[in-house]
């Protein structure tokens, strides 16, 4: 499967919008990692629908939603009409995860569940067969405090060797922490795509700390 940076574009001042988008551009980057947050589900409020729409009519990039939020159902139909290409909320968001991910799905859209830092892979068991995605969250969602927790990488080399054992096609995708010290990790434990925020909007060099990721990427895939 095709390894990828996502640069989540959440914590990108507007100032700094435009340039941002362009940098993403000229480096490569395909797809971007836009997060919803209700205040509800987690403490913080993220982006909404009105940017979805913006960056889908103006942009080329696969906009890839993350839903932090305590009804997914009607916040996946308003970022689905909005432009987004996949979409993944969290399991214990959700009585019914079934129903929404086949209703996702019916649109075209890729379906993903996350999960948690606390949640066991295993929980994911009887939909792993019908996902596109599973996000592992490598930090707690909606609090910037805590750093990466090198923990997950357990639960990403379960899901892989279940991805490899049933044939399965899901993408396993990591967010929270990911720098050109930590990729690595989550590399060997066969992830696919690698979200990073701050490590590539909170600095002077942008372009270049995309190039070390993408080049950890590359020395990964020759070796």
């Amino acid at each position: 499967m095709t390894k990828q940076i996502l640069p989540s574009i959440l914590d990108i001042t507007p100032d700094k919008f435009m340039s941002m988008l362009t940098t993403f551009e000229t480096t490569g980057i395909k797809a971007l990692h836009v997060d919803v947050m209700d205040s509800h589900y987690v403490p913080s409020l993220g982006l909404n629908d009105r940017l979805v729409a913006w960056l889908h009519d103006h942009t080329k990039f696969n906009l890839d939603l993350h839903l932090m939020v305590s009804d997914p159902e009607a916040v996946s139909k308003l970022v689905i009409e909005a432009g987004a290409s996949s979409v993944t909320f969290h399991h214990n968001s959700i009585v019914d995860s079934f129903n929404l991910i086949e209703t996702i799905q019916h649109t075209g859209i890729q379906a993903g569940v996350a999960l948690n830092p606390g949640d066991s892979p295993e929980l994911l068991t009887e939909l792993l067969p019908r996902l596109d995605r599973v996000l592992v969250m490598t930090i707690s969602p909606g609090r910037h405090s805590n750093g990466f927790l090198p923990e997950m990488k357990q639960k990403v080399t379960w899901l892989s060797q279940y991805r490899a054992t049933h044939k399965a096609h899901f993408v396993i995708e990591v967010d929270g922490g990911i720098t050109a010290d930590t990729i690595g990790t989550m590399l060997k434990a066969g992830a696919n795509e690698f979200v990073s925020g701050s490590y590539l909007t909170k600095v002077s060099d942008p372009k270049s700390n995309i190039a070390k990721l993408q080049e950890r990427i590359a020395d990964y895939v020759h070796d």
